[in-house]
């Protein structure tokens, strides 16, 4: 059980510091050479025939690349930063909710049953 936990964080951890990789470098990379190039091929661009209008269109979808992966770079950090702001509030309210049960007059066992129960949909660190 132990072994598979570890396991576990191992992967999630290399997960981690491979998406964080990606994210700050390479996706900004993909962004500036694409940028560049869909830039650098269209200022020198004089079309005359299919071939010449082939190579515009080769920058303009250099440009269209270079936006799409900013704005994938750019919703995934406001995607982020909205389910934290998320996540920061419910973990308020179900503090207040729980203070709020610890003050009122319950039996126990009942209280007991509460937490069993949210330990099984809620896995606590260790258990991660």
């Amino acid at each position: 059980m132990d072994l598979t936990a570890l396991q576990i964080s191992r992967g999630s951890r290399t997960r981690g510091i491979t998406e964080r990789l990606f994210y700050r470098v390479f996706l900004p990379l993909g962004v500036v050479s694409n940028l560049a190039l869909g830039i650098f091929i269209l200022a020198r661009l004089t079309p005359q025939g299919w071939s010449g209008w082939l190579e515009v269109a080769t920058g303009a979808f250099c440009c269209v690349v270079a936006g799409w992966l900013a704005a994938a770079a750019w919703s995934k950090s406001y995607w982020h930063r909205t389910m934290t702001r998320q996540v920061t509030v419910w973990h308020q309210i179900a503090d207040t909710f729980f203070n709020w049960l610890e003050d009122a007059p319950l039996p126990p066992e009942a209280l007991r049953g509460l937490k069993s129960s949210l330990d099984k949909v809620v896995p606590t660190r260790e258990q991660r």
